[in-house]
């Protein structure tokens, strides 16, 4: 099965955090979509646990916002849900 969660993150940043926290976001595979004068809002996709750490990492900073969709899944190979279903 591949799982996957989408997740947003908005952390307070001044001048002098917002470096450490762009860094921290790339190393975790995270994606900066917004920077604001005293905000960053990161995104975030993988497997809840990725996305778990990298929200225990940037809590540090103070999250001013947080959103996540929840695990989505799909089995791996050639055969769809559709498929079983209708066994």
């Amino acid at each position: 099965v591949v799982e996957h969660e989408l997740a947003l993150v908005k952390v307070r940043a001044t001048q002098r955090t917002r470096p450490e926290i762009v860094s921290i976001a790339e190393m975790h595979r995270g994606r900066i979509v917004d920077l604001g004068d005293d905000a960053v809002i990161v995104e975030v996709v993988g497997e809840p646990a990725e996305v778990d750490r990298l929200v225990e990492l940037l809590r540090g900073f103070g999250i001013k916002e947080l959103v996540r969709t929840g695990s989505v899944v799909m089995s791996r190979g050639s055969g769809s849900i559709e498929e079983q279903v209708k066994r």
